[in-house]
């Protein structure tokens, strides 16, 4: 009897143990399959899930160092730190989602997974022995238990239940996550985008990010005054929800999904529907130096204006709309609007160039593409025309001049009513008034004030646009080539509009930390159509842009490639203006005004490889310009056009370049030319070879210039091959024979010098060592640097009378006197000088200027006083300095891989 009593027990036990463990295995995977969405209440207004390993960026790490550290002192984070770095939590995402109670305050709630999903205990160990004993304090939410923490002032609460760990710093919030749990394992239906949001995102992402719209509009005032943002827009009416996926990188941060409009007939979205999304080209009109600017990109422009009716109509703006197009019909006659619609393309700008923080608004332009700029101007004209005699204004009172220098000019008007931009396109693009209207090319541009128009001409003339900035440049590849509508802001321009619009606690703040945002360089957005999805995609760029606008930059003139060679000062025969000649990569060489106005452009097929030079080929008093290339002779006029039979074709060709000298001053002009077949050839002035020039072939390639000497009543004839040195007159004779070898690299300069009371010449050998050369055929050598892989050399007077030698070499610069005793040698900040050119700004101000070519950065240096100030700059050529009559000096250069600009000088 006992003994069955015993075995129905342990059969009984044995059962027991069975069920319990079928139970066990059934309830941890039914809690383990919980999925953390299940416990985010429908009201939130912002869900983050954040995934393992995802960091910020060191950048954005040491910007925000104190703002992290405060953040981290908040009992909410604190306690979330903790647990997150215990091993209690598993090491999937985690979930932090944002809503907004009461009237402004935002609070948080945090869902992580527990590892032990049957037991809550050990979580509530964990946080009474982190914060204290309080964290075991609770009461009862129906069949669940509410944990509150509490730490001085602060008091959190959390919950462990049903396999999950909620945290919050609302009470509230913890029991709406429980209330929404409870009905979705009831069956009660949820609203559809919270229910397995999981779907929209990539596991693979840092982050997922979801945007209830709904109360998303509520959270958004709370820091910024959205009515003075977007005074006619109902940012809950754009889109129902949005799922981003987000990437934290090292030089950014970015977000790409999809917001849902679908069912919203008052969301603006819903314009772009049907909008095929493509490449926008008006990039290539905007002006460089620009804030931030919207573009609208449309593929059929007829449709969108029948989707901007409806979009008024549902969203209550479409009777002002009528009213203010029938005032429309009266100022400017029947037809203005189908006349207009007919010349538009569908690509569409609006620009911030500036914020008037005085006033409070932007200043600006809007730009449209048009079919044909022509059309366009007799648009204009004829509804200025009804607007003057409606209003009684002469219509000569709308019309307006701009000079960019004496030749050239721009027509632009008064536009006849501001609004009309936002009226014709939508509100998109109110904001910037258009008092003033132009017609550049196929372009019409609204402007906000006169000086915008001014400076949007000067740009346009200077062809500085905003496709050719290097911010632009950097955040434009983060982001697709076709899109329907985009944002590109330069950060730090917008700045002072950012803070206008904040609220008044983040004004302040973002005051306080103007350093810590400058982290942030560019923002773009774009939104790209698809049935009822727009397609989105944001990045915020925290890398460095090469952009930097010089203070006493006057102007900067784009061409077609990086310039390479130093811009030459030339004379306008006719005005007596300065102006510069150039040639860029392309071997294009220009002619610019001082105004920075590209006079002419001309194809050249070769680089040019000697000093350009004016002359008077025909004594008339009209200036030509005579250069060489390697394989030909050019003269040029100043307008552009060949003179005579030129360009001359050489007997072979030069490496070293043609040279020309006017032996008595007479402009009986003679060019040298020193040829690969080793002989130096003699032209004049009309290309002819001068006949009486006998000179013989060198013993190797000629890598000097000709140079011409007149010392007392002689003349001397000067070159040099590799290992060999000719002195010879002015027919080809040699003159003086030296008989020294020499070793001298490629393009070695010769310098005329006086040296212990006689004049020499004076030239580097590859030794570092100078080679000093008398009219008698004396040689001696100075030694200076010694032996070195590559330096540059230069002989000049920075020594109130006196030559030295200048060198330099890497990121060193060395002058001598010309005894070979070191007088000055200094490391610079750089990595590769380029010719060490000297600049006289008065009998006892000589600097020395330095093209750091690895850096891109040109540098003025006093060997007094250091530095120039202003400098180093940015510049990737040779600068030339000129002495202007206002007593201003100016530099000329090359910039930004393909720019020309003219710098002010400081004294």
């Amino acid at each position: 009897m006992k003994k069955g009593f015993w075995l129905v027990l342990l059969a009984i036990l044995f059962g027991g143990v069975i069920v319990y463990a079928l139970w066990y295995i059934n309830k941890r995977g039914e809690l383990q399959n919980n999925s953390k969405d299940s416990f985010i209440p429908c009201n939130s207004a912002l869900v983050i899930n954040i995934n393992p390993g995802v960091a910020l960026s060191s950048k954005i790490k040491t910007a925000f160092a104190s703002d992290i550290q405060e953040l981290e002192k908040l009992l909410l984070y604190k306690a979330a730190y903790a647990l997150n770095n215990s091993d209690l939590i598993s090491s999937t995402s985690k979930v932090m989602a944002l809503r907004t109670e009461g009237k402004d305050k935002l609070v948080s709630l945090f869902v992580m997974d527990n590892k032990n999903v049957l037991s809550g205990s050990d979580i509530v160990d964990f946080l009474q022995k982190n914060f204290g004993k309080s964290a075991g304090t609770f009461r009862k939410y129906d069949r669940y238990k509410i944990y509150s923490l509490q730490a001085e002032k602060e008091e959190i609460f959390y919950a462990v239940e049903e396999g999950m760990v909620l945290l919050s710093d609302s009470e509230l919030y913890i029991e709406d996550a429980l209330k929404q749990f409870e009905q979705k394992s009831e069956g009660i239906e949820q609203q559809a985008q919270f229910q397995q949001i999981n779907k929209y995102f990539s596991a693979s992402a840092g982050l997922n990010v979801f945007l209830n719209a709904s109360c998303f509009a509520d959270l958004l005032p709370m820091f910024i005054q959205t009515k003075k943002l977007f005074p006619h827009l109902d940012i809950a009416s754009c889109f129902r929800w949005g799922a981003l996926d987000g990437e934290l990188q090292e030089d950014g941060i970015g977000l790409n999904g999809f917001m849902d409009y679908a069912g919203l007939e008052a969301s603006f979205m819903k314009t772009l529907e049907g909008q095929k999304p493509g490449e926008a080209g008006i990039d290539a009109i905007i002006p460089a130096d620009v804030a931030s600017f919207f573009v609208l990109n449309l593929s059929d422009f007829k449709a969108y204006l029948t989707a901007l009716d409806n979009y008024r109509y549902n969203a209550g703006l479409i009777e002002q709309i009528r009213k203010r197009k029938q005032e429309y019909t009266k100022l400017l006659g029947k037809d203005y609007e189908t006349e207009l619609k007919e010349l538009l393309q569908g690509e569409f700008v609006l620009v911030n160039m500036a914020f008037n923080e005085r006033e409070s608004r932007n200043e600006g332009i809007v730009i449209a593409e048009l079919k044909s700029g022509g059309l366009c101007k007799t648009w204009i004209e004829k509804i200025i025309g009804n607007h003057a005699r409606l209003t009684n204004v002469h219509p000569d009172r709308y019309v307006h001049k701009y000079a960019v220098d004496r030749e050239q000019s721009f027509t632009y008007y008064t536009c006849p009513e501001e609004d009309m931009p936002a009226v014709f396109w939508g509100y998109l693009f109110e904001g910037i008034p258009a008092k003033y209207v132009l017609i550049q090319d196929n372009y019409l541009i609204f402007g906000s004030s006169e000086k915008v128009i001014g400076d949007f001409i000067r740009s346009y003339v200077h062809r500085n646009f905003i496709r050719d900035t290097d911010w632009f440049k950097k955040i434009k590849i983060k982001l697709s080539a076709k899109y329907n509508l985009a944002y590109f802001a330069n950060t730090e321009m917008m700045m002072p509009y950012y803070k206008a619009v904040v609220k008044k606690d983040w004004k302040q703040y973002m005051q306080s930390r103007e350093e810590a945002l400058s982290v942030f360089t560019a923002l773009a957005m774009q939104w790209s159509n698809e049935g009822g999805i727009l397609y989105n995609t944001s990045f915020l760029s925290t890398e460095k842009s090469k952009d930097r606008k010089q203070p006493h930059l006057l102007w900067q003139t784009k061409l077609g490639a990086r310039i390479s060679m130093k811009p030459v000062p030339v004379t306008n025969h006719v005005t007596g203006e300065r102006e510069i000649f150039v040639q860029d990569e392309n071997n294009d060489v220009y002619l610019l005004n001082d105004a920075g106005r590209v006079l002419w452009r001309l194809a050249l097929g070769e680089s040019i490889n000697s000093d350009v030079v004016q002359v008077d080929a025909f004594r008339n008093g009209k200036l030509q310009y005579l250069f060489s290339t390697p394989s030909r002779l050019h003269l040029v006029d100043r307008n552009g056009e060949y003179v005579g039979n030129f360009p001359v074709t050489l007997k072979a060709d030069t490496k070293a370049g043609m040279a020309l000298y006017d032996y008595d001053k007479n402009k009986n002009y003679r060019i040298f030319v020193p040829c690969a077949d080793r002989r130096v050839y003699l032209y004049d002035i009309r290309g002819q070879l001068i006949k009486d020039w006998k000179s013989g072939k060198t013993d190797k390639d000629i890598v000097t210039r000709v140079n011409h000497y007149r010392i007392g009543d002689k003349d001397y004839i000067v070159y040099a091959d590799q290992y060999r040195l000719y002195i010879q007159d002015r027919k080809g004779k040699e003159r003086i024979k030296i008989s020294n070898v020499f070793d001298l690299w490629e393009n070695t300069e010769l310098y005329l010098t006086r040296r212990n009371g006689k004049m020499v010449l004076a030239f580097a050998g590859k030794d570092g060592a100078v080679n000093i050369v008398d009219f008698q055929g004396k040689v001696e050598k100075v030694n200076c640097i010694g032996p070195a892989s590559g330096f540059h050399f230069n002989v000049a007077d920075i020594n109130a009378g006196s030559d030295v030698f200048i060198f330099t070499s890497g990121n060193r610069l060395s002058v001598y006197d010309l005894n070979g005793k070191c007088l000055y040698e200094k490391e610079l900040d750089a990595a590769g000088l380029d010719f060490p050119y000297v600049y006289r700004f008065s009998g006892v101000d000589v600097r020395i200027g330095l093209l750091d070519k690895v850096k891109s950065q040109m540098m003025l240096l006093n060997l007094k006083s250091g530095m120039s100030e202003g400098f180093p700059i940015n510049g990737d050529s040779p600068f030339s300095i000129i002495f202007a009559d206002n007593g201003n000096f100016y530099l000329f250069a090359g910039v930004d891989n393909g720019s020309l600009i003219k710098y002010k000088v400081q004294r």
